[in-house]
């Protein structure tokens, strides 16, 4: 296992930072997903039901947000539709792509939605960025997100098409770059318009492992020997010390990232390198979008101290039945110990025990996933430029 690991992250579309003012939490709606009983989409009855529903349904409604005030007054709706949206991820939430916009964002916001009847159903929120000879489009979290699609109500998919036609009328730009597109993603699907050229490009691979229902059947998706060498790991690391994993909470939130921050720095420096955490806009990109995540109910930030020391420092995510190891670090010192791979022991098997059906190792190939057992799934890349 690397000794600071991120899983997946090239800084390659990394803008300059720009100071905002950080308003308030975004507010946490209730889950107003429809779980009544539905007729057999197959059935003739079904079918007309479903022929029925398109025919009296409520004009959609396409709208652009270009300000900052529109993208706040926005919230509110934009979190009720994450929160009612089975599939999104966390990188879709508000709750991660605001923070992200207060650090990173440049230009003006390109914030595309759909409604039905006063009802948010769609957002794609995208944002302007000039370079030479080129004013590009670009998704709002690009670069720290490594999952990236708009929120489409699956009641309404023709939202996606309208949302992607209706970029056209957004003026001046050129290209319109939709990298990290998921497999399931809205926009892997949805149709582009006329008067666009299209050019698709397999993505990172993103290794996803299946998790079993009991912690006690794990051996039966990880192979053996990673196990094995856990449990060694931890034998060692007993020798030296007690051992202690602690969870963040609201109050431990600043103190568990600076460890992580100081953890993933010793790593890189070593390498003669100064790491994806060196940015102090990406620091503090982090530990707000941590602290609502935190509020969220989200965030999985665990510390593994050996002793007295910090062996190893866990960041990473939970929300819809799955979890995100997002990013690392441990004491290179402590190497031998294996401070990172019991740290995904833990993960893994607190995951199981929440109920958790898949956890996602996210962006890469490094060799210590397949060790775990995980399964390559392959992101896609749009890029759309006028004609």
């Amino acid at each position: 296992m690397a000794g600071a690991w991120k899983i997946g992250g090239s800084t390659a579309d990394r803008v300059s930072p720009r100071s905002r003012r950080t308003p308030g939490p975004i507010c946490q709606p209730q889950d107003g997903r429809d779980h009544g009983s539905r007729p057999s989409p197959g059935s003739i009855f079904g079918r007309c039901v479903r022929a029925l529903r398109v025919m009296i349904r409520p004009l959609m409604h396409i709208e652009r947000i270009n300000t900052d005030e529109g993208l706040e007054a926005l919230l509110p709706d934009w979190a009720a539709l994450w929160q009612r949206l089975a599939g999104a991820t966390p990188f879709q939430s508000p709750h991660w792509l605001v923070p992200w916009w207060r650090q990173f964002g440049t230009g003006m916001p390109r914030i595309v939605t759909a409604r039905a009847d006063q009802t948010l159903i769609a957002v794609l929120p995208l944002y302007e960025l000039h370079e030479p000879g080129c004013i590009k489009l670009l998704p709002i979290g690009i670069s720290v997100s490594d999952y990236i699609d708009a929120l489409v109500d699956p009641a309404y998919p023709e939202a996606a098409d309208a949302l992607l036609a209706a970029i056209l009328d957004i003026p001046g730009w050129q290209e319109c770059h939709l990298p990290d597109l998921p497999p399931d993603a809205a926009f892997v699907r949805a149709a582009a318009p006329s008067r666009i050229a299209e050019t698709r490009q397999s993505g990172p691979c993103c290794p996803v492992l299946t998790l079993p229902a009991d912690p006690d059947d794990l051996a039966t998706v990880v192979p053996r020997k990673t196990l094995r060498d856990v449990r060694q790991a931890h034998s060692r690391a007993e020798s030296i010390g007690p051992i202690a994993i602690e969870t963040a909470d609201v109050a431990t939130i600043d103190t568990a990232l600076d460890d992580l921050f100081r953890l993933h720095e010793e790593r890189w420096h070593e390498r003669g390198e100064a790491g994806v955490l060196a940015d102090r806009a990406v620091r503090a990109f982090h530990r707000d979008a941590a602290r609502e995540f935190c509020a969220a109910g989200m965030l999985r930030l665990y510390r593994l101290r050996i002793g007295d020391a910090v062996a190893g420092v866990y960041y990473g995510f939970q929300h819809g039945g799955n979890a995100y190891a997002y990013l690392g670090g441990f004491d290179p010192e402590l190497t031998r110990l294996s401070p990172g791979a019991q740290l995904l022991d833990y993960a893994i098997r607190a995951a199981i025990g929440e109920g958790v059906h898949e956890f996602h190792f996210l962006r890469g190939g490094e060799n210590y996933k397949y060790a775990w057992g995980a399964a390559d799934r392959v992101n896609l890349a749009r890029t759309f430029r006028r004609l």
